[in-house]
């Protein structure tokens, strides 16, 4: 091999392996930058998974307190609805006591005896009592107030279209009976609970527009806002 030759050879030789070297370098290279990815991709794939836990914990537990909320402003309606039952009885035997005082002692005794028992819950037995009162005494200044109860007998035993019936007679044929706000609002009541919001919201405004000093028209302006 001459001496120019081997001037060709060895930087030629040199080069290769300068050039495995680089490859060499380039493949670990990207190898560690690799294995760097995958690292950082399980990271962020389980803090994701974490984030996603959290949401669903606090989310879960916002619910069970939007759910302990409702359940409470439930049971508040409920106290509020029982005691404003409660004072509307008390209300009504009160007025009864003082209308009834021109009646009978017969009638009188018929519409005591039909009275209690609608607060026992005797319900069909205080039906017929008030029904033979109207009969004896269907004049009388007790004559609304007895088919109100009547009307409150059949809401009681579930029976609200009768119920409706009733309290319409009390709005159409006394007029001018202390009972007529009550009616109205009872009736509201009533479409309310079959989700009839259309015609419940009528009656209640109705109560707030006839009878706006009423305590059942503070209550029909608490329906109407919800």
């Amino acid at each position: 091999m001459n001496k120019q030759l081997k001037l060709l050879i060895v930087p030629a030789f040199l080069f290769l392996m300068l050039e495995g070297c680089f490859t060499r370098t380039r493949y670990n290279n990207f190898n560690w930058q690799l294995d760097s990815l995958q690292y950082y991709t399980k990271k962020q794939s389980k803090e994701m998974a974490r984030l996603r836990i959290d949401l669903y914990t606090k989310t879960e537990e916002l619910a069970e307190k939007l759910e302990m909320l409702n359940t409470r402003l439930s049971e508040s309606e409920s106290q509020l609805t029982y005691i404003n039952e409660n004072l509307t009885r008390k209300k009504g035997a009160v007025d009864d006591s003082e209308e009834g005082s021109s009646v009978s002692p017969e009638a009188r005794l018929l519409y005591e005896t039909a009275y209690r028992n609608y607060v026992k819950g005797n319900y069909k037995e205080s039906i017929d009592g008030f029904n033979s009162y109207i009969k004896v005494a269907p004049e009388s200044l007790l004559t609304d107030n007895a088919l109100y109860w009547i009307g409150e007998c059949h809401y009681a035993m579930g029976k609200r279209q009768d119920a409706v019936n009733v309290f319409n007679k009390i709005v159409t044929e006394y007029p001018e009976s202390n009972k007529k706000p009550t009616a109205l609002y009872k009736i509201g009541i009533i479409y309310e609970e079959a989700k009839e919001l259309k015609i419940a919201r009528m009656y209640f405004e109705r109560v707030i527009k006839e009878f706006p000093n009423s305590p059942e028209a503070s209550l029909a302006q608490n329906r109407v806002k919800k």
